[in-house]
């Protein structure tokens, strides 16, 4: 296994049944982890409207800190599971969503390239003599 400094990536699902009291370190604290390899899922649970969640998944703005400084990447995804709770395929989707343009942006923002796609022969499966590994002693298998 190949490992690459730098190319790990974390992501962080949030589950909640409530609206966030603390707005500001809250967004502070997005704001200052937008540059590391990391995306947030929120998943919001119950009657809540979530209107502050909406704000912090940046899709119609971009967070700026109490500090003025603004969001380097859209780091979060929020996605209400009261709206797609009939619909598991369309929920896993909603929550996976953004995790692939973020996990590539970021990559690309530290250059790292993606490794060579690996060699495999084309007899790869004659190779590995899968047909013996069902044969049982005595005969009778494969």
């Amino acid at each position: 296994r190949i490992r690459v400094p730098g190319s790990g990536y974390y992501v962080l699902l949030m589950i909640t049944d409530g609206e966030i009291t603390d707005m500001d370190a809250t967004v502070n604290a997005i704001v200052d982890a937008s540059d590391k390899p990391l995306s947030i899922v929120i998943v919001g649970v119950g009657p809540e409207s979530f209107s502050k969640m909406k704000e912090l998944d940046g899709d119609d703005q971009a967070l700026t800190s109490a500090s003025g400084r603004r969001v380097q990447r859209d780091i979060v995804q929020f996605v209400s599971f009261r709206d797609l709770k009939n619909n598991g395929p369309l929920l896993a989707k909603e929550v996976l969503y953004e995790i692939p343009d973020q996990l590539t942006g970021y990559m690309k923002s530290r250059n790292v390239k993606p490794l060579p796609k690996p060699k495999v022969s084309s007899n790869w499966f004659g190779e590995v003599g899968h047909s013996d590994s069902f044969r049982t002693p005595g005969g009778g298998g494969g």
